[in-house]
Parts: C-alpha cells; structure tokens; sequence
C-alpha cells in the first residue's frame, strides 16, 4: 500500500483508551528521553507514531512494555496503571513488543523460536495452536520450521519476531520499524500482514515506522515525536497531507 491509496476510516474513540500515557517523562542516565509525552491509543487501532532518529520512538514503546520505568508520569492499560511493572508481567496482561532488530534466537530453530515466545502459556495443546496460527499466518516460516533463525534473511526474521511475538495472542501489539533493513517485496509482505492482523484479528497496533509514508497509509491515527515531545497529532490521513510531515517525513519538496 502507498500513501496515495485510501488510508482506513478511524475507529471509535470513546471510552476508555486501551493504552494511555500521561505526562511521561523517561530518562537515559542524566538524559531526558520523553519530556511529557500524552498518547491514548484506543482498542481497535493502527496507531503510528513516526519521528527522526532520537525522537524519542523506541524509548516510548520500552517505556510501554516495562522495559524502562519513567521517572514522572504514568502508563495505563485496561484501566489500570502498569507504570514500572515488569516487562514479563507486562506481556503476560497483553501487550507483546517486537523491538528493533528483531533480536530473534539466531541458534535456535523457526518453532524453537515460536515456542520460547510463548513461555508465559503453560498448556501444550494451545502452543501448538500458536504455532500452527503463526505458520498459517506466514507460510515462509513453515518450510522453515527446522532451520536456525540465524541463517534466515533479514525479512524472514522479521516475520519469524512478529510470528514469536504473537505467540502470547496479545491485545496489543507494539511494532519498531518491522521495515528497517528489508527489500521492498519484504515490506510489502509485512505491512500487508500488519494490516491483517488489526482487521482479522483485531488486534491493535502501535507502530514505530521509518518508512512514514506506508505507516500513515495503514494506520487510523499518528503523533508526530520531535525530540521525545508530541509535534503534531490526529488522523493519519490529516498527518500525511501536513505540509511539514511531508517534507521531513515524507522527501516530499
């Protein structure tokens, strides 16, 4: 999908946000990565949050899943504050985090993978489920079942992180930049599963996306993160026609 096509319709955004984070403040050391960052993120949504390198993108999805606590301010999920929980915890209430990199298990095998993703399930019955869920969703995985994660290409990890990732059938899915490195027919396949996955399976998605163009053709909303500050917010189609996200964002002059 490309800019150009008809981006979604927004979901409902009454009640209570599935996700919300208020005034967050998180540091690296001395150094303040989010500077009052609010986001709500409702059930339901593709929601991309796009943003130049140091914005301050994946310290808000570690922020999120539990891998780093915020010195102000707080994280909502469900209706109940998970400010400073631990991430396993954090994955076991439902949200999954697929972190830059993929950082699979390069000496373990496709369904090894998938199996230690779903280390929070203890019946054996319902992991096979997963698996066969995750081959079903990615055909590519299942011819390569037996082979070591670490000899795939870079796309094939990338569908194998998401694939482990879903392994904990999480309510909402924090993506960062699942692009970042693959061949255009790679990105293609999956901006096309992650749109699958929201409209098949309801599944709601915050998505950190170099490729900002494709993100806000998928997504129902977006924030624009400028030096761990919200820039610029509202629907993804609005987000896109901004004179200023297409020239910075978009390489449109």
């Amino acid at each position: 999908m490309t800019a150009s096509q008809s981006a979604p319709a927004p979901r409902s955004q009454t009640g209570t946000p599935l996700l919300e984070l208020q005034n967050v403040h998180t540091y690296y050391g001395q150094i303040e990565a989010l500077k009052g960052l609010d986001m709500t993120v409702h059930e339901g949504e593709i929601v991309a949050l796009i943003g130049g390198n140091g914005a301050g993108k994946t310290t808000t999805l570690r922020t999120i899943s539990g891998m780093m606590k915020p010195k102000v301010g707080s994280v909502t999920y469900q209706g109940q504050n998970v400010t400073g929980v631990p991430s396993h915890t954090i994955m076991q209430r439902g949200i999954a985090h697929v972190p830059e990199g993929r950082r699979i298990f390069p000496q373990l095998t496709v369904r090894e993978n998938l199996e230690v993703g779903a280390f929070t399930v203890t019946d054996r019955r319902l992991i096979q489920e997963r698996v066969n869920e995750g081959f079903a969703l990615f055909p590519r995985l299942k011819e390569r079942e037996t082979q070591l994660g670490g000899t795939m290409s870079g796309g094939e990890q990338q569908m194998l992180a998401i694939a482990r990732a879903l392994m904990v059938a999480p309510k909402l899915l924090l993506l960062d930049e699942p692009s970042m490195g693959l061949s255009p027919l790679f990105v293609e396949a999956i901006f096309d599963i992650v749109e699958k996955l929201n409209k098949e399976r309801g599944t709601t998605i915050l998505l950190v996306e170099q490729n900002a163009s494709m993100a806000l053709a998928i997504a129902h909303r977006a924030y624009v993160l400028q030096t761990g500050e919200i820039k610029l917010s509202g629907a993804a189609q609005d987000i896109a026609r901004d004179e200023s996200v297409r020239k910075a964002y978009l390489g449109e002059d």
